[in-house]
């Protein structure tokens, strides 16, 4: 029955008539029937699994002009004194909160959509499609009021046009969808369901009047100096230039001269035991312009470490293909060059291309990737082959093929994979080579309206790998079940068994998390025991967050691990906002004998000049007692806009 009512509603929705508004409604937070009377509203929420309708009620409003587009939202929260609003700021991450979410693709090609979230408080968080690191002077402001009512909130946005990459002008149908994110359970909800794997159901809003691209050709620049004192150097100096332009409507350049990586904090791994390289998360803003277009399984950023000069240019050269172009040089050194391009030509068809070409004086290394992906239904069929030449290794190839099924929450993937020995990318992230056979992935989760549970979740995979010559790799199974309950007590067991070229490995994990979702307010405990590697293994973790109030936050972090040799890590990060974009950041980091620490003072994140003042080195292995100051001016070249 569930599978026939998923079915059922799963169903093309009749398009939205777009509303051109004369007058403007004034952005308030407070929805005005006489302002948005000419808007036909948009009524409910459904689950995205399973395309039930949500009880709580829903408005939604969508209109514009030849300047921007207007949103309003007005929900009904059963539970009103449960709606989270934390954040204030403009452009920040709102996943800890409350939040109604505009999508808007305006190729309508169903890969480039546009995100705009706003929570109960009007903050916002900005997404464009292609990815943009996030600095002001290059984004569009994104206005948008919001406010708590006595059965719910609500919340009105206008959103320019010239934030968003315009295909052309002229009479369009846009493709759109909004979802509601409720903090108390986690839960996404939108207000027209569509079926995974079948984004082809996406709701058009029809006969939308794009006004003409306004290119921004000027050349905008960021060049930075910092100067300071370091013990092991003595004196510290140096400059850089970051730079930002539009190359047509739909194509950007970004470019770096002399990039300041030093001061940028990097993420840190746990001491999780693996068997396998782990990469922390890119933060460097060069890497995550254009991120969604360049993103590839032959290239990870994180493998160019550094660079003298480097090019990113990404964008769309029609509504159906998309593409990037990495090219950095560390003179004498390193040059890397990364092409990627993706092809849509139906909203259920994919190909992509890339290529990467990594040179250093005595080695060279070229990698390629084509791949095929095909949604028909509730089914998805994935094939790709990789192949590289190495001055070293030689040539390498891996080929795999998966199926999806994915319907009411249920998803099973099951595949076959081959990897030569030689097989290396090195500018991509492949954790392991030589090695055939298959792997299943199964995923089932369901959200509960009522009763004690909010959610549950239940994962089984299965590998089994030979090596390329056909003698035994590994075999591991893996399940995991997780629910919540419905104040928030998330509980989760994992249960890992595994034969590692004979080596029996087997780990069990208890986790509890309260309340999960929050990253303000929380803590989560996990224990892990097991044997790996035939040595026994032993692992607690902490971690918990404090918001004494909305401005100060604290975040604490701390492990240790018994194997083999102890080993110890504690992480605790403080991050207070002051006001007018001041702000004081600091991290303390101990793992065994070492530790290191910096304080930092920024007025970053709005238009106009950015400082610093770093006391430590925020990458540092052990403290150092240096303390340094960075400038940053932006300078605009030539007409803004023709």
């Amino acid at each position: 029955m569930a599978l026939a009512f998923t079915a059922a509603m799963a169903m093309p929705q009749s398009p939205l008539t777009a509303t051109k508004l004369d007058k403007p409604p004034t952005i308030d937070g407070k929805i005005d029937d006489s302002e948005w009377h000419s808007v036909t509203p948009l009524i409910g929420l459904k689950d995205p699994n399973t395309g039930a309708p949500y009880p709580d009620s829903a408005k939604f409003w969508i209109a514009y002009d030849k300047n921007y587009v207007y949103f309003a939202a007005k929900m009904t929260e059963s539970e009103p004194g449960k709606i989270r609003a934390n954040e204030y700021r403009t452009n920040v991450d709102l996943s800890g909160d409350d939040y109604v979410e505009l999508d808007l693709d305006l190729s309508g090609s169903l890969s480039a959509f546009n995100t705009f979230q706003i929570n109960p408080l009007g903050a916002t968080h900005i997404s464009i499609a292609g990815g943009r690191a996030a600095k002001r002077e290059w984004l569009g402001e994104f206005l948008a009021k919001g406010r708590v009512t006595p059965d719910g909130w609500e919340a009105e946005a206008r959103i320019p046009w010239r934030a968003m990459n315009i295909p052309r002008g002229g009479r369009h149908d846009i493709r759109f969808n909004i979802l509601r994110f409720i903090a108390k359970n986690q839960r996404t909800l939108a207000q027209t369901f569509v079926p995974p794997l079948q984004t082809a159901l996406t709701p058009t809003w029809q006969s939308v009047d794009l006004p003409k691209p306004e290119v921004d050709h000027s050349i905008k620049l960021l060049p930075y100096l910092y100067t300071g004192y370091d013990p092991s150097t003595g004196g510290v100096y140096n400059g850089g230039l970051d730079m930002k332009t539009n190359l047509t409507d739909q194509v950007t350049m970004v470019g770096s001269i002399n990039p300041d990586f030093r001061n940028i904090e990097n993420s840190i791994l746990s001491l999780d035991f693996s068997r396998f390289e782990r990469i922390a998360d890119e933060t460097r803003p060069f890497f995550q312009e254009g991120h969604q277009y360049s993103n590839s399984q032959l290239f990870i950023s994180q493998r160019i470490h550094q660079f003298d000069a480097g090019i990113n240019t990404y964008g769309r050269l029609n509504d159906k293909t998309s593409f990037s172009t990495i090219a950095t040089a560390q003179f004498g050194n390193e040059s890397d060059t990364v092409i990627n391009v993706s092809h849509d030509p139906t909203p259920d068809t994919s190909l992509r291309v890339t290529t990467t070409d990594l040179e250093q004086p005595g080695l060279s290394n070229r990698s390629n990737l084509f791949r095929y992906s095909q949604n028909f239904g509730a089914f998805n069929l994935f094939a790709r082959h990789m192949d590289s030449q190495d001055t070293t290794l030689g040539e390498g190839v891996q080929n795999d093929a998966y199926l999806t099924y994915s319907r009411s929450g249920f998803t099973s993937t099951t595949g076959w994979a081959f990897a030569s020995k030689n097989f290396k990318p090195r500018l991509g992230f492949v954790s392991e080579v030589d090695l055939k056979g298959f792997g299943s992935f199964n995923d089932f989760t369901r959200n509960f309206d009522h009763g004690p549970l909010s959610d549950m979740d239940v994962q089984a995979s299965i590998t089994a790998y030979d090596h390329a010559d056909g003698s035994f790799y590994r075999n591991e199974q893996f399940y995991q079940a997780s629910a919540t309950l419905r104040g928030g007590l998330n509980l989760s067991l994992g249960i890992d068994q595994a034969n590692f070229e004979g080596s029996k490995d087997s780990l069990y994990t208890y986790a509890a998390t309260y309340p999960r979702g929050n990253p303000y307010n929380n803590v989560r405990i996990q224990y892990d025991q097991g044997m790996q590697a035939g040595l026994p293994y032993h692992s607690i973790t902490g971690t918990t967050s404090y918001l004494p109030n909305k401005k100060l936050q604290f975040t604490l972090r701390e492990q240790h691990v018994d194997y083999d040799v102890a080993s110890d890590q504690t992480i605790f990060t403080t991050a207070w906002d002051l006001g007018k974009d001041r702000s004081i950041a600091s991290r303390f980091v101990r793992q065994d004998n070492n530790f290191n620490a910096y304080l930092a003072y920024q007025r970053s994140g709005n238009q106009g000049t950015e400082y610093y003042f770093i006391l430590g080195d925020p990458n540092a292995l052990t403290y150092r007692n240096a303390l340094t100051l960075k400038l940053v001016v932006p300078v605009s070249l030539g007409k803004p806009r023709k």
